[in-house]
């Protein structure tokens, strides 16, 4: 039996990319063994929209008694998962550092122990922010060691109707960056956590259950464990009357592009000053950003002259090279 699990996010997307317990009787932490079913059954149909009503409005935690107005029977994960197993509570908080949520964590309560209170429910409000900027900082100062060419190929999984899986020696280095891996999981499909979530995302786009499923788009990014990014695609084949469809899982590094954005994360600029740095990067002169934001040109200075100084840069052109060449090159170095 488990309790108290811990999930760091994708902050990009907003799903998990890796999940953590400890045993109900106490001891080292440890991984929680995930079940594949888990995450169709529960993640999608409440876990993560959770997470993203939590981030919508703002209010980092909140508990089971909360989201269901005091009838938690109504929520799925309580029915068939939390109180066969002994809880009766849960509190479920994101930790969010201006925006970007790094990660989230689930608290229980057993049966016949006291709800969580009004008090103990703002106590992890209050401090869920410096979590998210600790998670975002741990996040942010790994670089990746890449020193074989193993590490730059792309690697593809193709996993057929019973589960099993087919791939590449490549492919298989890459995940072993994620997670150790399960010595049968080709035949059992007990793959990575991001590929398990991003097959689950998959799964809801194939076959929406709602509007905001058919906006689903089957792709992640995760920190593998040597610190580099990697980009998840997912896709299904269509099914021939010789072959049933089967679904396919690209795992590559991730492109400068897509972890661009770090590169002004780890500054902690505002989000109007990564609105001034965007512009600058475009080209954009004082006169152009001022026009662009409706806002008065000394105050696009003063907004530089705070961005150099957080950045460490004495002009624009340093400013651009420091933010997001430099970044691209340690995700490529």
């Amino acid at each position: 039996m488990w309790h108290d699990a811990a999930a760091t996010i994708d902050p990009a997307s907003n799903l998990i990319t890796a999940a953590f317990a400890e045993p109900m009787n106490g001891g080292e932490s440890e991984l929680r063994p995930v079940n594949p079913v888990w995450f169709q059954q529960f993640y999608f149909e409440e876990g993560f929209e959770q997470t993203v009503g939590l981030l919508r409005r703002r209010q980092w935690a909140t508990t089971i008694a909360e989201e269901t107005g005091g009838k938690p029977d109504w929520s799925l994960c309580y029915r068939e998962s939390m109180r066969p197993a002994g809880i009766d509570d849960k509190m479920h908080a994101v930790f969010v550092d201006r925006g970007l949520c790094w990660g989230d964590i689930e608290l229980y309560r057993a049966v016949g122990s006291p709800a969580f209170t009004a008090e103990e429910v703002s106590l992890v409000r209050r401090i869920a922010p410096d979590v998210g900027a600790g998670l975002k900082i741990a996040a942010l100062r790994t670089q990746a060691d890449m020193d074989t060419l193993l590490d730059s190929a792309p690697g593809m999984l193709v996993i057929d109707g019973q589960g099993r899986v087919t791939t590449t020696t490549a492919t298989e280095h890459l995940l072993a960056s994620l997670a150790d891996l399960d010595p049968d999981w080709r035949e059992r499909g007990a793959l990575p956590v991001p590929v398990q979530v991003l097959l689950g995302m998959l799964g809801r786009a194939m076959a929406p259950a709602g509007s905001n499923d058919r906006n689903l788009v089957p792709r992640l990014r995760v920190r593998a464990r040597n610190g580099r990014w990697l980009s998840l695609h997912a896709a299904e084949t269509e099914a021939t009357p010789s072959r049933p469809a089967e679904r396919i899982v690209v795992i590559a590094p991730a492109q400068p592009q897509e972890v661009a954005w770090l590169g002004m994360a780890a500054y902690d600029l505002s989000p109007r000053e990564e609105e001034v740095v965007k512009l600058v990067v475009g080209g954009q002169t004082t006169r152009q950003i001022s026009d662009r934001l409706f806002i008065a040109e000394h105050t696009v200075q003063r907004h530089l002259s705070n961005i150099f100084e957080k950045v460490g840069v004495r002009g624009r052109r340093a400013l651009v090279k420091q933010v997001f060449v430099e970044q691209m090159l340690s995700n490529m170095n």
